[in-house]
């Protein structure tokens, strides 16, 4: 477990967060990761990492915490 991901599950609480938390971590609103994630448009690269991060749990749209705190260590 890196540091990044210690830092955002002791924040979170969870290894799974809704939209609304990792746009608060990437410092972006949610409708507009939501946009990008289902587009063409914008940053490709960050949408496709997006997408791989991305869990559907029913109709509820999650994203893996590691995923997401190997994105921020990555860039």
């Amino acid at each position: 477990m890196t540091s990044t991901e210690e830092i955002l599950l002791a924040k979170y609480g969870s290894p799974l967060l809704r939209i609304e938390a990792v746009a608060e971590i990437l410092g972006r609103r949610p409708n507009s990761l939501r946009v990008l994630i289902n587009s063409d448009s914008g940053d490709k690269e960050l949408a496709r990492r997006l997408r791989v991060c991305r869990v559907q749990l029913g109709n509820r749209v999650m994203f893996r915490l590691n995923e997401l705190a190997r994105l921020i260590d990555e860039s």
